[in-house]
């Protein structure tokens, strides 16, 4: 099932042949070759390094910005759980020892809280949400 090779085709086939010839040239050879254009090797390299530091750059730039995006999305999530949520949490937790959440967060001998315990259960029952949407994670 080939098809009929067009002018870009022949034209891509170059630009890789090309390519290839540069990538397995040895150094010494490239140097040669960049004299005999009348070039600075040693220019022609750093030029190089300073556009590879530049891409580099920018490439971090647009990371950056990406995980911005990421963060902002996430933020925008509800953060509070359903009561339906925390019970789930709740009952799994109480299944688990009767003094679960008394050694999760006890503080100075004291057992938690009431607003403890709704903030833990929130947070538990995020991170089932989130579990839930990529369990891949979990590997």
């Amino acid at each position: 099932m080939t098809g009929k090779r067009t002018s870009r085709d022949e034209l891509r086939n170059l630009d890789d042949a090309i390519d290839d010839s540069i990538l397995a040239a040895s150094s010494e050879e490239l140097r040669e070759e960049l004299a005999a254009l009348g070039m600075d090797p040693y220019a022609v390299v750093s030029e190089m390094d300073a556009v590879t530091a530049r891409a580099k750059t920018a490439a971090a730039k647009k990371s950056l910005e990406r995980a911005k995006q990421a963060v902002l999305v996430f933020r925008a999530r509800p953060t509070k759980s359903s009561s339906e949520d925390r019970d789930a949490v709740r009952r799994k937790l109480s299944g688990e020892g009767k003094s679960t959440f008394d050694t999760m967060a006890a503080r100075k001998g004291k057992g938690l809280s009431d607003s403890d315990e709704q903030g833990m259960l929130d947070d538990l029952a995020q991170l089932a949400a989130l579990e839930a949407e990529d369990p891949q994670e979990e590997e």
